[in-house]
């Protein structure tokens, strides 16, 4: 979509390296007195040209703690295209602010000075009446492309494609190949690879530009080419197209459509972006936390998501306690017990979500799905029958030491091993289920592997002492 910006070669370098860009940082109180200075002053020209210098990421951190005013003011120095990424930088509140504040002409220009997938994930911070007048300002082509992306389901492959990239046909010379390159370059950055086609457009295979420069002018494309560079389907999960680049060390790889037709690539840098959501969005939900929510966030409307899932947590403990309780003379007649259970309880706890955090990981990364879940909750049961002895007798001997009761010790020695078992067995199978049921495995799994374990320790420890109350009480008497 925007039109490439040549620049002469030593301009970027000088700009990397200019001293008084280099003096501040993204955390320096420098550059935020050095920006609310210049700010103070009536004539933009320095201002602008500080700004200019600037990452847009580092302008929407400082776009933060400026007035609106400021930060409308600074927002409309830069050009159309740093306008558009800086937008996609800024917080969600300021976001939703200058979207508002902006008129349609104004974001149909910054829209349409964007690569097609930037282009697209600013029109789909708006709504579906605002996206229709953006859409009829742009050019036709410029329109098909967006509404193309838009079309995609958020979380597929098509959803963060580019459709900016650069193609020749496996019939051409590599002559002909250049010219196209060089034709096609004002219009796409980051040219990593060139896709070869066919006729009919579908993809065959990649050169690097290196070989491509480096090869006879009259050889054939087709016979340099490389096929190594497996296309991505356009419906494919990000997550499983995140796996993709990680598990093939891909920089750049093209996306087809049903019929293997080129449509589009995706680069390293969005997937870095994916992984970046994806990781903090299951951390949060594994916290029962919505990964919408920020600091800025309504303190009430956090409240109320995070209330659902301490309302099922208290109901899972209730469960718990209802173990206890059916226990209680027995706690009551060996008040020791009610010591030890916290401990046996919590160590499976931290068991499980060993278990489970390691789980979803390789859920995450598509390992299960390989080695088989079997083998999996075979191998995590293998760990805990090991940490379930280990812990096992080591607490048996402290308990040992302290009460100089035989039976005690092997007590909480038996309800330890047991638990670790369970954790194990639980922390793997849990998340297996819920991925197989078609539910997040990091939103619930934390809820229910623990009140497992606690139930399984209580059950384990309060049921054996129960069986062995005669020689507990004659133990401890």
């Amino acid at each position: 979509m925007a039109e490439f910006r040549e620049k002469e070669e030593t301009e970027e370098p000088a700009r990397l390296l200019d001293p008084e860009r280099l003096s501040f940082t993204r955390d320096d109180p420098e550059w935020e007195d050095h920006l609310r200075a210049l700010l103070a002053r009536s004539d933009d020209s320095e201002l602008k040209s500080f700004v200019s210098d600037l990452y847009t990421s580092d302008i929407a951190h400082f776009f933060e703690k400026l007035s609106f005013e400021e930060s409308d003011r600074l927002f409309k120095l830069l050009d159309p295209e740093e306008q558009g990424l800086l937008l996609l930088d800024l917080d969600d509140n300021i976001k939703e602010r200058f979207l508002d504040h902006l008129s349609h002409e104004e974001l149909a220009t910054i829209v349409g000075e964007q690569q097609s997938d930037t282009a697209a994930d600013i029109l789909g911070e708006l709504d579906d009446e605002q996206r229709g007048r953006i859409l009829s300002r742009l050019d036709p082509d410029d329109r098909f492309e967006v509404s193309e992306l838009l079309g995609y389901p958020e979380g597929t492959a098509g959803s963060i494609m580019a459709r900016e990239f650069v193609s020749v046909l496996e019939t051409d010379t590599v002559k002909k190949a250049i010219a196209n390159v060089r034709r096609i370059s004002r219009e796409t950055d980051d040219i990593y690879n060139v896709f070869v086609v066919d006729k009919a457009g579908r993809y065959r295979g990649h050169i690097s530009l290196r070989r491509l420069i480096l090869t006879r002018p009259s050889t054939r494309v087709k016979k340099i080419m490389e096929e190594e560079l497996l296309p991505l389907p356009a419906t494919m999960d990000v997550e499983e197209v995140a796996n993709s680049f990680t598990r093939y060390d891909f920089i750049t790889a093209p996306v087809v459509d049903e019929r293997g037709v080129l449509i589009g690539r995706i680069t390293a840098d969005d997937i870095l972006e994916v992984m970046q959501d994806e990781a903090s969005e299951d951390f949060l939900r594994m916290g029962g936390v919505s990964a919408e929510e920020t600091l800025k966030t309504p303190v009430w409307r956090a409240a109320a998501v995070r209330v659902l899932w301490l309302t099922i947590n208290l109901a899972t403990a209730f469960l718990a306690a209802s173990i206890v309780r059916f226990f209680e003379d027995t706690i009551e007649k060996v008040v020791i017990l009610a010591a030890l259970m916290p401990i046996v309880a919590g160590m499976g706890g931290n068991a499980a979500s060993q278990t489970m955090a390691f789980t979803i990981r390789n859920l995450a990364l598509g390992e299960i799905s390989k080695q088989g879940s079997r083998r999996v909750v075979f191998r995590e049961m293998g760990i805990g029958l090991i940490n379930g002895l280990s812990l096992g007798i080591f607490a048996g001997l402290l308990v040992f030491m302290l009460t100089h009761h035989v039976i005690l010790s092997g007590l909480i020695s038996f309800a330890l091993f047991g638990n670790m078992l369970i954790a194990a067995a639980i922390g793997s199978s849990v998340p297996i289920l819920l991925q197989k049921w078609n539910i997040d495995p990091a939103i619930g799994s934390s809820i229910f592997v623990t009140t497992c374990t606690d139930m399984g320790g209580f059950f384990f420890l309060l049921g054996m002492a129960r069986l062995l109350l005669p020689f507990l009480l004659s133990g401890i008497q």
